[in-house]
């Protein structure tokens, strides 16, 4: 841990008492706080954690390209694309995230031309925009007779000026020469299966080596995976004990059945050393293009985010570091494909994605490609009206969220076949929707904003802990002890055991969202790299398992200032699928004050929490230190709260983040944030909002704040006790803001995502 945590933690400053708001629910909450110290947020540390040449350059230059992928239609010739591109260009779009020359009539050379064309109108043929200029140096601007110096205040100058242009066109026209020279993407071992972890017969000997590298010996791998106590082993080499996780009946998306065994840890192995054959594969593919050309970006992505990673195999924050080397992480983010495990809600649910995948890369170029351009009828989960509100929400999620980038899918939509009239930023007539408008309009405001958009950090107040290693566990959970096709045993419940971990990270992301909470989500890696106390708050939702080291970081924390908030079950096994007894004198023990010696259900009792029966996991508590904060009517605590060192680390005993997953559970919401928060508050508060949700990015000179709004217009108060604003702005109307003594106020639309920056000052 970092030596200055204790400062950070225990001595923030509480620059105003918080209090329970007026006439509300004594679960609502009111007051502002503002962190003290330097460096309060670590902030120094987060710009390391992925930092590299090609970072740096992008930290320099400040890329904000909003691009749409180009469909070539039916007739379509070179000079129908350049006024296609014009029209993209006018509207305010900087790039095209793909071009789509579809056309069996194309001649020879014609993507080239294409490619030109593009850049000669004025936009960039490539995703990245001005992410592929060659750094700005005080050596080129030498070379080029740019009698400026290299300043952050003149750099928006240095990269308007003519012949900085000139140059970076002549790079990217030479880039479109070398497109067929450009090397082909290494062969790796191939995506592994999705969904299990389960092996076809090519992965086993490099398995074998990887058991080999992780445990040395057989009888170190034996004790590890629970020999004799879960079944007997037989393997007498690494070559045979890989065999143990055999698939056969591999489908086309690598779907494939083995044999089971109660023991979990082999199953974790499998989905890690597949996880890490995807990391290896992508880092591989990162240095190939870096050493080919350092100035273009390459991006490294996933989707379905809220899917259990480590049992499809997937390391999400392994593969968003490979991009460190040479350019961008991003996720696809599809209103039709992407949300049918939150029953497809999409406004709060976008946000939690576009929140991910910046996370996932914290200090990277973090963005989203591929984004929804248009409605879906047919392909997909399930239809949306995607309207110039609906259009204005996604922008604003993702802005809110820190990205840096936007690509749609797509301008002009297919004409012909499967997804035919869908995703278009266009009408079905090829002409620009209020969608496209809108999205073209914001495109412009953030060329003008986005330098002061990559100086603009957020300041969490709650870190909210993913963990692969425990989404590991609950992945072999969900596999059950028996064939699962057996008619004696055929049960999905168990299948629904993998998502617990991200339901709860959900429930929790929509409790604070709701109540105007800044969080982020952190990972095992952040633990590792002494990121802990940037969060002055961080909850571990439905965390079954976790590594022990972790466990020693996040006591650590705690003893030196941190609150720390879990709730049930929490801990209840290691990454070996071992049973933890918590026995006394335990970390686990020391950090709570208690230990739990039962494991319960309501299921066949009425375990009753401030009026309200709950369905829920709960536990049985010897307490040593503990102090009871609240009970359920029958006496069970329901809420403790033990001081360690400098903190303190509270238990939830129910599944509280888990009861917010869907919308609807107000109430819960408000426990739920209230006992997260404790006496700690943010920076702002809210006022008036009945709809809609602010966030929050804190730049030098101005804050951005972002309103989601996902009801009937309304007129919030975005306030502070510890921030004092000169003036305030509606970025997308350019509309002045009322003052208030301290703060301002809003007007907020119907369905639709609002943009205010506010200058700092007296």
């Amino acid at each position: 841990m970092r030596s200055g945590i204790t400062i950070l933690l225990a001595s923030s400053l509480l620059l105003t008492q918080p209090s329970f708001a007026q006439n509300t629910s004594k679960w609502a909450l009111t007051g502002t706080q503002a962190r003290q110290g330097y460096d309060p947020y670590l902030q120094e540390l987060y710009w390391q954690l992925n930092d590299s040449p090609m970072q740096q350059k992008l930290r320099n230059v400040k890329p904000f390209p909003v691009g749409v992928v180009y469909y070539q239609q039916r007739g379509e010739k070179l000079e129908d694309a350049k006024r296609e591109f014009e029209t993209i260009r006018d509207l305010g779009f900087t790039a095209l995230k793909q071009v789509q020359l579809v056309a069996p009539y194309n001649p020879p050379g014609y993507e080239e031309e294409v490619f030109h064309a593009a850049i000669d109108i004025g936009i960039s043929p490539w995703y990245y925009g001005k992410g592929g200029w060659v750094d700005i140096t005080p050596e080129l601007l030498a070379e080029l007779g740019i009698d400026m110096e290299l300043t952050e205040e003149n750099m928006p100058a240095i990269q308007q000026h003519p012949r900085m242009i000139d140059h970076q066109k002549k790079v990217w026209h030479e880039r479109v020469e070398r497109m067929d020279e450009k090397p082909a993407k290494p062969k790796g071992m191939g995506e592994p299966g999705r969904n299990n972890p389960w092996m076809p017969e090519r992965l086993l000997p490099p398995f074998a080596k990887w058991l080999e590298l992780e445990y040395k010996t057989v009888n170190t791998l034996k004790d590890a995976w629970n020999c004799g106590y879960t079944g007997s082993c037989n393997f007498t080499t690494f070559r045979e004990a890989a065999q143990e996780l055999k698939g056969t009946g591999f489908d086309q998306y690598g779907n494939g059945r083995g044999p089971l065994s109660r023991d979990f840890r082999r199953f974790r192995d499998a989905m890690k050393f597949q996880s890490e054959l995807i990391v290896e594969n992508y880092q591989k593919t990162m240095s190939l293009y870096y050493e080919w050309d350092p100035a273009e970006p390459e991006r490294t992505g996933g989707h379905q985010l809220f899917e259990n990673q480590a049992v499809n195999a997937w390391d999400l924050e392994g593969q968003a570091k490979t991009a460190s080397i040479g350019g961008s992480f991003y996720s696809s983010i599809h209103l039709a494909h992407h949300f049918f495990l939150i029953e497809n809600e999409i406004m709060r649910p976008v946000y939690w994605q576009a929140r991910t995948v910046a996370d996932m890369f914290k200090g990277g170029w973090a963005a989203t490609w591929e984004s929804t351009g248009g409605p879906t009828q047919w392909s997909g989960h399930q239809g949306n009206t995607v309207d110039g509100n609906t259009m204005s929400q996604l922008i604003v999620s993702y802005l809110a969220a820190g990205l840096k980038g936007i690509g749609f899918w797509m301008w002009n939509s297919r004409g012909e076949g499967w997804e035919v009239g869908e995703y278009a930023l266009t009408d079905i007539q090829g002409h620009p929707s209020d969608r496209a408008v809108v999205a073209g309009n914001f495109s412009k405001k953030l060329q003008e904003q986005r330098f002061e958009l990559w100086e603009a950090v957020d300041e969490p107040t709650v870190g909210i802990l993913y963990s692969w290693e425990n989404e590991a566990m609950l992945g072999r959970l969900s596999m059950g002890a028996y064939n699962l096709n057996t008619p004696v045993y055929k049960t999905n419940r168990d299948r629904q055991f993998r998502q617990l971990h991200t339901e709860a990270r959900m429930g929790l992301s929509r409790a604070l969202m709701n109540n105007n909470i800044p969080f982020e989500y952190l990972t095992e890696r952040d633990l590792d790299a002494g990121l802990a106390a940037r969060y002055p708050i961080i909850y571990l939702p439905c965390l079954l398992a976790l590594k022990d080291e972790h466990v020693k970081i996040i006591k650590e924390y705690v003893r030196q200032g941190g609150r720390l908030v879990a709730d049930f079950p929490v801990l209840m096994l290691d990454t070996y699928g071992r049973l933890n007894k918590q026995k006394e004198g335990s970390d686990f023990a020391e950090l709570f004050g208690l230990q739990i010696a039962d494991y319960y259900h309501s299921f066949n009792r009425n375990m009753v929490f401030d009026g309200d029966s709950l369905y829920t996991q709960y536990g049985v508590l010897k307490l040593n230190g503990a102090k009871v904060v609240n009970t359920f009517t029958n006496g069970v605590p329901a809420l403790t709260s033990h001081l360690y060192g400098e903190g303190e680390a509270v238990l939830i005993n129910f599944e509280a983040s888990r009861m917010t997953y869907l919308p609807g559970n107000d109430k819960m919401e408000d426990i739920v944030t209230f006992c997260t928060l404790g006496d700690i508050r943010p920076p702002f508060e809210v006022k008036g909002n009945k709809e809609s949700m602010v966030m929050r990015r804190a730049a030098p000179a101005a804050d951005h704040y972002f309103i989601l709004n996902d009801g009937p217009a309304e007129e919030i108060v975005i306030r502070s006790d510890v921030i004092r604003y000169r003036a305030a702005e509606n970025v997308y109307t350019g509309e002045q803001l009322q003052l208030i003594q301290d703060g301002f106020t809003v007007k907020v639309p119907e369905r639709s995502g609002v943009w205010v920056r506010a200058v700092k000052g007296e």
